[in-house]
C-alpha cells in the first residue's frame, strides 16, 4: 500500500484524535484527517504550523518521518524513529563509546 506525504505550506494547529491526525486549517478554519498508519512522511514548512506532543508520539510510534523547514523553506531537522531497527540503536552506542581523537 502506498503511503501519503503531507506538506504543510500553511498555518495550521496539527493534532490526534482515535488514531487520526487532525488539521485545523488556520485560514479557513476547517478541520481534515487523515489515519496516521496511511501517513509516511510530514514535511512542516510554515513556522506557523503548531503541533502537539501526543501527535509526534503517535507519528514517532507509526515511523513517520517528520520533516521541520527554516525561514528559507530548506529543511532543517527530521524526527525519526529510533527504536525502529536494531542497527539504528546500535550506531549511537558506537558513537557514545567512541574515543576523542
Amino acid at each position: 500500500m502506498l503511503k501519503r506525504t503531507l506538506f504543510f505550506t500553511n498555518p495550521a494547529h496539527i493534532r490526534t484524535h482515535f488514531e487520526q491526525l487532525v488539521v485545523c486549517l488556520k485560514k479557513e478554519n476547517q478541520e481534515r484527517s487523515v489515519p496516521i498508519e496511511d501517513i509516511a512522511l510530514v514535511v512542516l514548512e510554515n513556522p506557523q504550523i503548531t503541533i502537539t506532543l501526543p501527535a509526534l508520539q503517535k507519528l514517532n510510534a507509526a515511523n513517520v518521518a517528520v520533516i521541520c523547514c527554516n525561514e528559507k523553506h530548506h529543511p532543517s531537522a527530521m524526527l525519526l524513529n529510533l527504536d525502529g531497527h536494531h542497527l539504528q540503536g546500535e550506531l549511537f552506542r558506537y558513537q557514545v563509546d567512541a574515543l576523542l581523537p
